[in-house]
Order: C-alpha cells, then sequence, then structure tokens
C-alpha cells in the first residue's frame, strides 16, 4: 500500500526551500521571516519622545533630538538586554526612518557571523 504525502500548510512568510550540500544531497528546508515590530512612537512621563522598532529581535529606540540609537535585544514589549548606546543615524526623526535604518543595521550586523 502506498501512503499519499499529506498536504502542508505553512505559515505566513514561512517558504520551503531546497538545500544542497556540497556533497551533492539534498535537503528540504523551511524558512521563516523575522519577527517585526513597530516602528511605535512612545512618550516617558516627562514627556520625552521616542521611536521604537524591533527587528530580528533587536530593538531600536531613537530619542527625539538624538543621532545616536540604542539597540537592545528583546522586543519592544517584553524584557530588554541593552547592548549599545551609540550607534549614529542620520536623516529625519520619524518612525519610516528608523525602521529603514534598523532592518539594514540588523540585517549588516548579522551577516557578519553568516546568518
Amino acid at each position: 500500500m502506498t501512503e499519499r504525502a499529506r498536504p502542508v500548510f505553512l505559515g505566513p512568510g514561512v517558504r520551503a526551500e531546497v538545500y544542497k550540500y556540497r556533497s551533492g544531497r539534498t535537503e528540504s528546508i523551511f524558512t521563516a521571516p523575522y519577527p517585526v515590530e513597530g516602528p511605535t512612537r512612545i512618550a516617558d512621563r516627562n514627556g520625552c519622545e521616542a521611536w521604537v522598532f524591533g527587528y530580528a529581535h533587536f530593538v531600536f529606540c531613537w530619542v527625539d533630538g538624538s543621532v545616536l540609537v540604542q539597540v537592545s535585544h528583546g522586543t519592544l514589549r517584553g524584557p530588554k538586554m541593552p547592548l549599545w548606546d551609540d550607534i549614529k543615524i542620520t536623516g529625519k526623526w520619524s518612525g519610516p526612518a528608523l525602521a529603514c535604518f534598523g532592518e539594514a543595521w540588523a540585517v549588516d550586523h548579522r551577516g557578519r557571523f553568516g546568518w
């Protein structure tokens, strides 16, 4: 009796790919997009405003009037581990500018480690 393959349903953004080893062996793998949160505009009790954006578990915080971005590891609403507080950013202070910067920075940073 031949067993029929069950259909595979992938989540949003998940892709099936075929990875080929140097030996010629192939294997099916699944890739998922990095998690994205924001950008979100926040303010503290003193009225100090900032834009925050999360990409690939890096959290970027850009305080109004600053030319530096703080980078942490974590999520917007969850715990964060501070990593760097001196990453330079240019452009007009806005959520879309921070999102563009954060995604490019994270991809470049992860690329240094072969990710």
